[in-house]
């Protein structure tokens, strides 16, 4: 047993935990504890982590920098490891993370993560919206992934003050506090974890609307906006210039025409960048004319839903009509 608490924020995750749970469960050596903390789950979430031996920390609501902090506090060993739920790990992995640390060679260990999707809208999802995490060490820029998929001392999150409880930027923030305080990071290639985003194209758009909403609270709007305000921003003038030239109708049309051939452009350099990729896990044909019309839609369809978030922050935040507050989450049960 490896004396390592592994924490897992969870949230109606019947239909992925246990496939991470397995996996973490089977490692050799296993972690000392599996903590979940269930953050208001309404399905079989915290049941199923129950059968497989995980102590389930069940809270009223915590975004998952939130869930995670609480984990932290509750875990029993000094090695924290960081997983999603909709995730899973390799064998040999979780020692891979422990080993530098527990040597003192390090003080956060990133592992890699590999993006696995399986259907045909977490494709176009990866497609359109996530990159693959690559890394170039040690002179080169380094992507990180998120924050799930590494291990570091429970020092340094002690030392930083945790998680922010924002839902867009509290991985990078967190990591750059990390560094900032002049942690020791360590690269381990060989500790892999999976990640499927799985998604619904509603919960898609929900999840990126509340991302940019989020993006703006935590005080680096153009880490989300900076690329959308370029693009849209082109397009807007563009349209004036045409306007002015030909009339409304024009520009009107002028308008419609650069979102759509710049939708469908922009796609197109995505899937000669990311096709290769798709096209060796044999998911889609990154170059038929279903998957470019169907990704540059979900395209167009997400640049809504981040202007949506931003609507929402100066409407309800900025405003105050009804801002996020985040709240402590409220400890309901725990099963320590």
């Amino acid at each position: 047993m490896l004396p390592v608490s592994v924490i897992i924020p969870a949230r109606n995750e019947a239909s992925n935990i246990g496939r991470l749970l397995e996996s973490l469960t089977t490692q050799d050596p296993p972690p000392g504890e599996i903590l979940v903390i269930d953050a208001g789950s309404t399905d079989d979430t915290g049941k199923i982590a129950r059968a497989y031996g995980a102590k389930v920390l069940r809270v009223d609501r915590a975004y998952p920098g939130q869930a995670r902090n609480i984990g932290a506090a509750h875990a029993h060993y000094d090695l924290l490891a960081f997983w999603d739920a909709s995730m899973w790990v390799a064998p040999g992995t979780l020692a891979k993370l422990a080993s530098p640390l527990l040597a003192e060679e390090a003080d956060l260990v990133q592992g890699h993560l590999e993006i696995r999707p399986l259907t045909r809208i977490s494709t176009l999802t990866f497609l359109v919206l996530t990159p693959p995490y690559t890394h170039v060490l040690p002179t080169g820029p380094l992507y990180a992934p998120p924050v799930a998929c590494t291990a570091l001392h429970k020092a340094f999150w002690e030392k930083v003050g945790g998680f922010r409880p924002w839902r867009a930027r509290e991985d990078s923030d967190f990591r750059k506090r990390v560094e900032a305080a002049g942690a020791r990071v360590h690269f381990c290639p060989e500790a892999l974890s999976y990640w499927e985003p799985a998604e619904t194209l509603a919960s898609l758009l929900l999840k990126v609307r509340l991302y940019g909403r989020h993006n703006l609270l935590s005080g680096a709007p153009m880490e989300w906006y900076s690329n959308l305000a370029r693009i849209y921003g082109s397009y807007l003038l563009l349209s004036l210039l045409a306007g002015s030239w030909g009339g409304l109708s024009v520009g009107a049309l002028t308008a419609l025409g650069s979102i759509s051939i710049g939708a469908f452009l922009r796609t197109l350099r995505k899937a000669l960048r990311f096709g290769p990729y798709l096209k060796s896990k044999r998911l889609l044909h990154p170059f038929s004319s279903r998957t470019l019309a169907e990704a540059a839609l979900l395209l167009l369809l997400t640049d809504w839903a981040s202007f949506v978030g931003a609507g929402e922050w100066l409407l309800k935040d900025k405003l105050g009509l009804a801002p996020e507050r985040f709240p402590e989450p409220v400890l309901q049960t725990a099963e320590l």
